[in-house]
């Protein structure tokens, strides 16, 4: 593939770079071969065979890594192939492959073709290949070819496959034609626009009477596993800090020259113009809010009152020119500080803006950036000490050596902690200063007794760390005389909440029965605020929840709705307006019909993927599967 990519490539310069640098990389894959993936025990294995193609085992375990990487970070520990068959990971990984499988061999049987060019250009503009500049990275490269266990020609080919695969899967979506009237009806249904008028109440401010007793007895009673003592652990863990090891380091004057020279285009910073905004709908309205300013020059005031937005609309805080629209930026960035503009027209309404402050463009000098860089290079190379180590601390560990031992031979700090609980507090509630870091936290609590941790990233990945719990103390059951003060507290939540339910559902009941819902809002001395207009597909999951949004949608004009949001607040919202403009703008059916297609698309693929299985014979190795731990 690499001599591929040297010998298409027109532009002189180009050859040159990527003739060297791959040449390298061929040697490189000679002496590589395929054997170096952890876990596949140095030997070539085949996890399931397709039709006429196999999916390797080191195919297999380097998707499989991938997908249980954030369920490892989250344990602090690995999944062992047992436990990841019961979650689902392996059945994920092992299906994924054996569907792209199966559409390569039928691109492969209809005899669709991909050319070298195609192929180079594919690699090429990957941006997993990357740098920081957007460049094309040998570096790169190497890493991801060789961690994902593929060699030179094993690469070229599966790119080749996944591109006559793209081939046919584009030829299915574009001979997909959605009728009319499933596109009118689907999107009179999902673009509909629904605005609500809303008020909160928090929980926590209705007022409880002194409690009786036998309430906290009987609330004790019924939810005992609630007051338990807390589980308590004591751990060793050895620190591998980066930060210790970068102090021992130096940086010359050259290296921190480079990435100046690497990021100067990065180092400007661009004109910014603080501002405010209100956004209307229509000209009317924006000319009558200009009116109202030149009366009231309290913008926050008149936003609110006229156009009824919050503060969270209004405050726009700093933006560049490519953050506004076009057809106003130019505009804006006119206005002096304190200046309203006149009505500004884009897609989004009618816009009146006014400036709060202004930052000129600004380039920062390498005498400002200098120190920055410095340290960033010096806690680079200790992070590259640090990986450098791990090999000879996993060596160790296999050898049977005491934290303590390796701590000595390694030069690495120890860390103790003796009955801590899962945010490093001790039995006296004091903080245990060593162990604040929230992934080994998390890690030691997830950990078996006597048993060694994983390897792990340190928060800020400013180091390694690995723990071993040496002592456990399991969470007991309270008393009531010892719990009484939680029970309590509990309690009162409890009742706190059922209260401002009942609040809600007395609202609810008031404005049914012809009460203004803003005269109630105003009795109760609640702040009714309102949201833009929202759809099905996009709702305004920052202010309403879900299960409240699908109510809204389910309502009429005028009705309410009462939902909780969070552990503390009820909303009550009223439904006043309901449109259906969007659902006959030509634009917004056009990218919905397109967003339906895709839909429709998977699911046809789906049917076919289940087709395929049919046409093409499967097997599947577990007994390979089983040895990948």
């Amino acid at each position: 593939m690499l001599t591929t990519l040297r010998n298409s490539s027109k532009n002189t310069i180009l050859k040159f770079v990527l003739g060297t640098l791959l040449t390298i990389l061929i040697l490189s894959f000679a002496m590589w071969g395929t054997e170096d993936l952890v876990g596949v025990s140095k030997r070539q294995n085949t996890v399931a065979s397709v039709g006429k193609l196999d999916i390797s085992a080191q195919e297999f375990y380097s998707l499989y890594s991938r997908q249980t990487e954030e369920i490892r970070k989250l344990l602090g520990s690995s999944l062992d192939i047992k436990k990841s068959r019961e979650f689902g990971y392996v059945d994920r990984a092992l299906s994924s492959l054996i569907n792209r499988a199966l559409f390569n061999n039928e691109a492969i049987e209809l005899g669709l073709s991909v050319s070298d060019r195609n192929v180079r250009d594919k690699i090429l503009k990957d941006e997993a290949f990357k740098d920081d500049l957007g460049q094309f990275s040998e570096l790169l490269f190497r890493q991801l070819i060789s961690e994902s266990g593929y060699t030179e020609d094993s690469y070229v080919e599966g790119t080749r496959q996944d591109l006559a695969r793209e081939q046919m899967v584009e030829t299915i979506r574009s001979s997909l034609i959605i009728p009319d009237v499933i596109q009118e009806s689907l999107g009179e249904y999902n673009l509909q626009e629904r605005a609500v008028d809303y008020l909160v109440i928090d929980s926590t401010k209705e007022k409880v009477k002194r409690i009786k007793e036998k309430l906290i007895n009987e609330h004790y009673e019924s939810n005992k596993n609630n007051f338990m003592t807390e589980e308590l652990r004591s751990a060793e863990t050895l620190l591998l800090d980066a930060k210790k090891y970068a102090q021992k380091l130096t940086v010359t004057e050259e290296e921190v020259q480079l990435l100046y020279e690497e990021r100067k285009e990065q180092l400007i910073e661009p004109e910014q113009r603080y501002l405010k905004q209100i956004l209307v709908d229509s000209e009317d309205k924006a000319t009558k809010i200009i009116k109202a300013l030149k009366v009231s020059n309290d913008f926050e005031n008149v936003a609110k009152e006229k156009a009824k937005l919050t503060d969270e609309d209004i405050d726009l805080g700093w933006n560049t020119k490519s953050e506004l629209p076009e057809e106003i930026v130019d505009a804006v960035f006119k206005l002096k500080i304190k200046e309203n503009s006149l009505p500004l027209k884009s897609s989004f309404g009618w816009h009146i803006v006014k400036l709060i402050d202004k930052k000129e463009r600004k380039e920062i000098t390498y005498g400002e950036i200098k120190n920055k860089f410095k340290n960033e290079i010096l806690l680079d190379k200790g992070k590259e000490a640090v990986y450098d180590l791990q090999d000879d601390l996993e060596d160790l560990l296999a050898s049977g050596n005491t934290f303590e031992e390796i701590s000595k031979t390694l030069d690495v700090k120890l860390i103790r902690a003796a009955n801590i609980n899962r945010i490093g507090l001790d039995e006296d509630g004091k903080k245990n200063k060593d162990y604040q870091d929230e992934r080994i936290l998390r890690t030691i609590f997830n950990q078996k007794l006597n048993e060694e941790g994983n390897i792990i990233n340190i928060d800020k990945d400013e180091g390694l760390a690995i723990s071993i719990v040496t002592g456990i103390v399991e969470p007991k059951q309270l008393e009531l005389k010892d719990a009484k003060k939680q029970v309590e507290e509990e309690l009162i939540l409890k009742l706190q909440f059922d209260m401002a339910m009942k609040k809600g559902d007395n609202i609810k009941k008031r404005v049914k029965n012809g009460e203004s819902f803003e005269n109630v809002a105003r009795q109760l001395n609640l702040e009714l605020k309102g949201v833009k207009p929202f759809t099905r597909i996009l709702p305004d999951t920052s202010k309403l929840p879900i299960p409240l949004v699908s109510k809204i949608f389910e309502s009429k004009m005028g009705d309410i709705n009462i939902e909780k949001r969070g552990t503390n607040e009820i909303i009550v919202a009223k439904t006043v307006e309901i449109s259906n403009n969007l659902s006959k703008d030509k634009k917004e059916i056009k990218e919905f019909s397109a967003k339906i297609k895709d839909d429709l698309t998977i699911d046809l693929l789906a049917q076919f993927s289940e087709a395929l299985r049919k046409k093409y014979k499967i097997t599947i190795n577990d007994d390979v599967i089983n040895q990948l731990n």
